[in-house]
């Protein structure tokens, strides 16, 4: 028998932090969730409680969360993020109950008879939370959990939850997407016109009610807009806690009034430049193969951010004379690789969203500093061995998402067309660079296919057409007359 006493306690048995870490991992925030809900459905009942009621509501929610638990797993295939997702479903199902609980209790029977669309504007609210944060499938199954979850224990009339996720549909799919401030008054709008219409077609239906219909409808317009107040505080907490990175926080990020662009314009003016074109790039090719269109815009702007820093090293900022003239390529080429890591601290001092942060760090993969490498070699300072080469390739990681592949072609693309060979098409051009890259194995950890990969090759030459595209060639003219390309 092994002397278990030998062995520290923390090996045996791990130090709480890792129990805890697998008890949320193995079910806890099932069993968790499950019991704080019973105990939410239980406020109606009269006391002393049936603890066979609060068992029964207990397995309903259990089985409510597993059924969950395998609508994300079909959805989100990596274990953390479906992780985070769930715990988010679970805290807005829970928010949803809580609202409808509290409203429920603070009003009187006549009130609730009268105004019954007022109990399920949280849930309504929860719909809109689950659409705008994950996806509109997802809040329709998490809406359905709390309906369900509030109906079968009699805590709301199921007349009134039939009405409330009908107007909660209306909201999941009004909410996604909103990238403005006249968005969200277009779904405000469209949910009180569709939550009047539901309240007063509910009180037709449901003929033994007395509430007059304009009644029933002013009530319902009166919850779509409580409800949209309860979701445009929700989602600016939720987004916070959860690290969720929504549209409106990618235009936010995208004003040139952002502290870091503002130091990209003011220290390095080309290579702003720069990230607007890899930006456009970017985004036309996002939208090409249906990945975030803004998420790489935004991207794309951060990228370079840590030229900053050393801004005269990096060949578009520099006005008279390269820097590097007077430096080993060594010394050089540990300079231009430092603006990843200069990027990734600036980034995470300004608090930038992770997935920001994980685009700066991968945005050149493991590439080759080619430039310096080749003119190491043409001064015999190295050998060409893979030994070698390693020193004059940047840390990494390769791009692990889409978006941050598409960002890494369009910065290789934007880069390059710059000195693009005459006597080369824009569509040759653009294949060579995608495949050098993708024979480098900089693509391997991404979700890109070869068909992406086909499909951004045009998009990418399509864009680089429209900012190649000739001009006219005006006559010499007058010092003392303006010249007519002012007027175009």
């Amino acid at each position: 028998m092994a002397d278990l006493s030998l062995k520290p306690l923390t090996e045996l048995f791990g130090t709480k932090r890792e129990q805890l870490g697998h008890f949320v991992s193995r079910g806890g925030v099932r069993l968790l969730g499950a019991l704080v809900m019973a105990g939410l459905l239980s406020l109606n009942q009269a006391w002393p409680l049936d603890p066979w009621f609060f068992v029964g509501v207990t397995l309903l929610s259990l089985m409510a969360g597993l059924m969950m638990r395998a609508h994300l797993a079909s959805q989100f295939p990596v274990l953390e993020v479906r992780r985070k997702n769930e715990r988010l479903v679970w805290l807005t199902c829970l928010l949803g109950v809580v609202g409808a609980q509290v409203a429920n209790l603070s009003l009187s029977q006549d009130s609730a008879y009268r105004a019954a669309f007022i109990l399920v504007a949280p849930l309504v609210a929860q719909s809109m939370l689950g659409a705008a944060l994950l996806t509109p499938g997802i809040a329709l199954v998490a809406l359905s959990t709390s309906v369900l979850l509030l109906g079968i224990p009699g805590v709301i009339p199921m007349d009134v939850l039939v009405g409330g996720w009908l107007s909660g549909a209306v909201a999941a799919h009004v909410v996604n997407p909103l990238k403005q401030r006249s968005d969200l008054i277009r779904a405000l709008s469209v949910q009180v016109v569709a939550m009047a219409g539901i309240a007063a077609s509910m009180v037709l239906v449901t003929r033994e009610t007395t509430v007059p219909v304009w009644e029933a409808a002013l009530w319902g317009s009166v919850a779509a807009i409580g409800a949209t107040a309860i979701f445009w505080l929700g989602v600016a907490i939720l987004e916070k806690l959860f690290g969720i990175v929504s549209d409106w926080s990618l235009l936010e990020l995208c004003s040139p009034e952002q502290p870091l662009l503002r130091e990209l314009v003011l220290h390095a003016p080309g290579t702003y430049a720069h990230s607007v074109g890899v930006g456009n790039l970017a985004e036309e090719a996002a939208r090409a193969i249906g990945a975030n269109p803004l998420l790489c815009r935004t991207m794309a702007y951060y990228h370079d951010i840590g030229k900053t820093v050393r801004p005269n090293y990096f060949v578009e900022n520099q006005m008279s004379g390269n820097l590097h003239d007077d430096l080993t390529p060594t010394l050089s080429a540990q300079i231009i690789a430092a603006h990843v890591d200069d990027g990734v601290k600036l980034a995470r001092q300004h608090k930038l969203p992770q997935i920001i942060v994980d685009s700066i760090e991968q945005h050149h993969g493991t590439t080759l500093i080619s430039y310096f490498y080749h003119r190491a070699v043409e001064q015999g300072v190295i050998h060409l061995d893979s030994v070698t080469e390693e020193r004059f390739r940047y840390n990494g990681p390769k791009p692990q998402k889409r978006e941050i592949a598409i960002l890494h072609l369009a910065d290789i693309v934007e880069a390059a067309s710059r000195v693009m060979p005459s006597d080369e098409s824009t569509e040759k051009f653009v294949a060579r660079l995608i495949e050098g890259s993708r024979a480098d194995g900089q693509l391997d950890e991404s979700e890109l296919t070869f068909h992406d990969l086909q499909v951004i090759a045009r998009s990418f030459t399509r864009s680089l057409a429209g900012l190649r595209h000739e001009r006219i060639a005006y006559p010499a003219q007058e010092a003392t007359e303006p010249p007519d390309s002012l007027a175009l």
